[in-house]
């Protein structure tokens, strides 16, 4: 679910499939009709099951701390479709989005929503022609829509057990798709994968002749964005940085730069001590798992969560349950969402309730720290929301 699409699609009769269907024969049709939009430009490709987006915001505000404009097209939404396109870290204005739907309206070539939206991007790219765009895979990348780029550099910062319905069930066939954003002469930067991925992308990397730049370790900077991982996020962005820029590269700009980037939903703290992260899987779980423990190594921990049914959510919760204090479980709106009930029956710890997105949660104990986790759909909501739910928990 696309949220916001709908609006578009009803006003200019676009009859996309709500379907996941990967497969780069359709986008790349409807992007002959349109022109191909997406060879114009300089691209940036990053796929991983981790870490993408603030690999991408890091690499942006080095890029713009160099004075370039940049694109970005980020997977999923914060709020709705439009901050999933931005320019130089705004999102596309619905009368920008306007004009490039309508010219979806002359192609024949049938599409999926995902796939409507990454044309749109590709013609609102084309019109504003930034310096440089960083373009975010939706799921895996060899067959992603987004793969039909030839982009000067291609990152995978991280490679993990995810939507093993499409990608496979083994971390060698993951890093099949994951590799196939890899391009010919193109360098591509990797973070510090499993054996048997690494494995797959060297053999990739080595068949199409590109370059494999591997940071030498997380950079030991203060961030913004907090965790170990950020720091390998930072790292693989600035070795990016040095590929795309060259001899203009200055390293006290890119410090600068990564020192202040952000995303929302990486263990952001909205409030006093409540804090969302976008931790949807193992791998991230576990990141969360080590910066709660970090941040707070002897507050009660409070978890508040919702996941998609597509997730290992037994898994999940055995790694919340080394941290976690109490839980609540949300009910929230889409058609992938897991029910709280199976979260609240599976769930071992012995304080915890179900509330609806809609409801209040209780004030707080004293000291506690509120965890929000398990799905950006979920985030998206509350802040769609204006955060209602912690109405109590507001100070």
């Amino acid at each position: 679910m696309i949220n916001g699409l709908d609006s578009y699609k009803k006003k200019w009769v676009l009859p996309s499939d709500p379907a996941i269907k990967p497969g780069l024969e359709a986008i790349t049709a409807a992007l002959t009709e349109l022109g191909d939009p997406h060879k114009t430009g300089k691209f940036v490709h990053i796929a991983g099951t981790n870490g993408k987006g603030s690999t991408a915001a890091f690499l942006t505000s080095i890029l713009r701390e160099h004075g370039h404009s940049v694109g970005n097209f980020f997977s999923p939404a914060i709020e709705d479709l439009h901050d999933q396109i931005q320019i130089d870290g705004v999102p596309v204005s619905p009368e920008d989005l306007d004009r490039a739907m309508e010219k979806l309206t002359g192609i024949k070539t049938p599409l999926t929503d995902f796939e409507l939206l990454t044309a749109a991007a590709f013609l609102v790219f084309q019109d504003k022609a930034p310096n440089y765009t960083i373009i975010e895979a939706g799921m895996g990348g060899r067959f992603d829509s987004t793969n039909v780029i030839d982009p000067e550099i291609a990152i995978i910062p991280s490679i993990a057990l995810e939507h093993v319905k499409f990608l496979g069930d083994s971390l060698e066939k993951i890093a099949l798709h994951k590799s196939g954003i890899i391009k010919k002469w193109k360098p591509i930067v990797i973070g510090p994968l499993p054996p048997e991925a690494n494995k797959v992308v060297e053999e990739t990397a080595k068949a199409l002749h590109a370059e494999v730049i591997r940071p030498a370790g997380p950079l030991e900077i203060k961030l913004k964005l907090k965790g170990s991982h950020q720091k390998w996020n930072a790292a693989l962005a600035d070795e990016a940085a040095k590929e795309l820029l060259g001899l203009a590269y200055d390293a006290e700009k890119a410090r600068k730069a990564l020192a202040g980037a952000s995303i929302p939903f990486r263990f952001e703290e909205i409030f006093p001590d409540v804090i969302l992260d976008g931790a949807h899987n193992a791998a991230s779980i576990q990141a969360l798992t080590d910066t709660v423990k970090t941040c707070y190594p002897d507050r009660p921990i409070h978890i508040v969560m919702g996941l998609l049914k597509d997730k290992d959510y037994i898994a999940i919760l055995r790694q919340l349950e080394t941290f976690g204090t109490r839980f609540t479980f949300v009910d929230f709106e889409n058609e992938r969402a897991l029910p709280a009930e199976i979260l609240f029956s599976e769930n071992r710890c012995k304080i915890k309730t179900i509330v609806k997105s809609c409801d209040i949660l209780p004030v707080h104990k004293h000291k506690e720290v509120t965890i929000v986790t398990g799905s950006l759909y979920l985030l998206s909501k509350l802040k769609r929301d204006d955060y209602r739910i912690f109405q109590n928990l507001r100070r």
